[in-house]
């Protein structure tokens, strides 16, 4: 990935070459932890099949021991290579899903937490329970950088699909919110480019569902009850751009937002 926006020096993003409308120009992965340091942590080692950017990762990790591989969801963008990855480094693979857990070794791997700190050579890593786009979803905040990772709850370009029933609008609403706690942090996204502030990029997506709830109202106040399928294509129209089966998640993540509201 090419950013004008200067990383920190306990950051480095190595982007995947698995270019897609879905992944932009690819799955960011990040390692975290000081150049000199002999310790590092790879956050979302990218897709199965695209054994270079492993390559790229052990490399860019150098002599440093990988300690821990995180994982941001368990979409397969972000988790595929986690298993040649921790078979080629000896770490474990850790996400909030048990499922995606993988020891690296014997003994068992614990699922990550809300609000757990993952230590890397004695920097912290604060994991947040981001749910929203999966209900799985987690964040990284470095403090020692002022830097967000944060997957697929908020990319560094265009917006962020629901993953519904799964994910859901009232529960990526409230993770909005509590990005928006750390306004000033950089944001690391997991798709596009690294933003030096996270804060107005978080307000720009509060306020894109907040106008389309108002949308689905006022649609619904016209026409009565409407299927997720009949609210789509009043919003999105008979022929939209974006593949009808993800506008059918966003307008029944709607639905179910407003019923509950």
């Amino acid at each position: 990935m090419t950013t004008t926006t200067p990383l920190p020096p306990q950051v480095e993003v190595l982007t995947c070459d698995n270019p897609s409308p879905m992944t932009l120009e690819g799955t960011n992965s990040y390692l975290i932890g000081d150049p000199g340091a002999e310790e590092v942590v790879v956050v979302d080692p990218g897709p199965e099949g695209h054994p270079k950017h492993v390559a790229d990762l052990v490399a860019a990790a150098g002599s440093r021991t990988v300690t821990e591989i995180l994982v941001s969801h368990r979409h397969p963008d972000h988790f595929g290579a986690a298993k040649l990855l921790s078979a080629q480094t000896g770490a474990p693979v850790r996400g909030i899903d048990p499922d995606v857990c993988i020891s690296g070794g014997d003994g068992t791997v614990l699922p990550l937490i809300d609000g757990e700190q993952v230590t890397v050579a004695g920097h912290s890593i604060t994991v947040l329970h981001t749910p929203g786009h999966t209900s799985d979803s987690v964040s990284f905040w470095v403090p020692a950088a002022n830097a967000m990772l944060t997957g697929d709850t908020v990319l560094g370009r265009g917006t962020t699909m629901l993953d519904y029933p799964d994910g859901t609008l009232t529960d990526y609403l409230a993770t909005l919110e509590k990005l928006a706690e750390y306004g000033e942090a950089m944001l690391l996204p997991a798709h596009g480019p690294v933003h030096e502030q996270m804060g107005p990029v978080v307000q720009k997506y509060r306020e894109h569902r907040l106008e389309r709830l108002d949308q689905a109202r006022q649609l619904l106040e016209e026409h009565g009850d409407l299927s997720a399928e009949e609210l789509g294509v009043l919003v999105y129209g008979e022929n939209p751009r974006v593949d009808q089966r993800i506008i059918t998640k966003i307008t029944a993540a709607q639905l179910e937002h407003l019923q509950r509201s």
